[in-house]
C-alpha cells in the first residue's frame, strides 16, 4: 500500500509540474506611431452660369461665379477655365445630349475666357490666411435659330482648375 501511495504522490507531482509550466504568461510590446501633416489648401466653388428658357431668334446672357478660399498665405498662380465637354474647333457649346449643339461664349469683367483660357488675373489672392475672393462669369448665346435645331434642354460642364503654391 505504502508504495501505491508513492506512486499516487509521485504522479500527482509530474502532472502538477506540468500544469505550473503551461500557465506561464508572456508579455510583448511593440510601437504605434501615428503622424498627420497640416497642408495648406485652396477650395473652389462655383454657382452656374444658368441661362433658363431662351427664345431661339433672341440673344440671351446670363451670369455665375467661380470662388476661391485658400486657409494659408497661399500664392494663386492661375484659374483656368477648359472647353467644356462639347468644344469643338476653340468654340464651347452646350448640347441637347445628341446631336444639336448651342455655341456660347464666357467672360470675366467683359473680357472672353478663351477655350483653356486663364483668369489668374481676375482673382487677387494676398496676404495671410484665411481668406477668399470671387469672380463673376458672364455667359452669352447669340441667336440660336438654325434650320434643323430642335427645342429643348442644353447643356454643358467646365472644368476649372485653379493652381496656387502653399507656403
Amino acid at each position: 500500500m505504502t508504495l501505491l501511495k508513492g506512486s499516487f504522490l509521485v504522479t500527482s507531482l509530474s502532472t502538477a509540474a506540468f500544469l505550473t509550466a503551461t500557465a506561464q504568461a508572456a508579455v510583448e510590446e511593440g510601437t504605434l506611431n501615428v503622424t498627420a501633416t497640416v497642408i495648406a489648401q485652396c477650395t473652389v466653388t462655383t454657382s452656374a452660369v444658368a441661362f433658363g428658357e431662351i427664345s431661339p431668334t433672341q440673344a440671351a446672357s446670363a451670369t455665375g461665379s467661380i470662388s476661391i478660399s485658400c486657409d494659408d498665405d497661399n500664392t494663386l498662380s492661375s484659374v483656368i477655365l477648359d472647353g467644356g465637354s462639347y468644344e469643338s474647333g476653340g468654340t464651347r457649346q452646350m448640347s441637347d445630349g445628341g446631336t444639336e449643339y448651342i455655341p456660347y461664349t464666357l467672360a470675366v469683367g467683359g473680357s472672353p475666357v478663351a477655350v483653356n483660357g486663364d483668369i489668374g488675373s481676375s482673382f487677387t489672392l494676398a496676404g495671410t490666411g484665411p481668406y477668399s475672393d470671387s469672380v463673376d462669369i458672364d455667359g452669352a448665346i447669340g441667336s440660336v435659330a438654325a434650320p434643323g435645331r430642335e427645342l429643348g434642354s442644353y447643356s454643358d460642364s467646365i472644368t476649372v482648375t485653379v493652381t496656387y503654391t502653399a507656403p
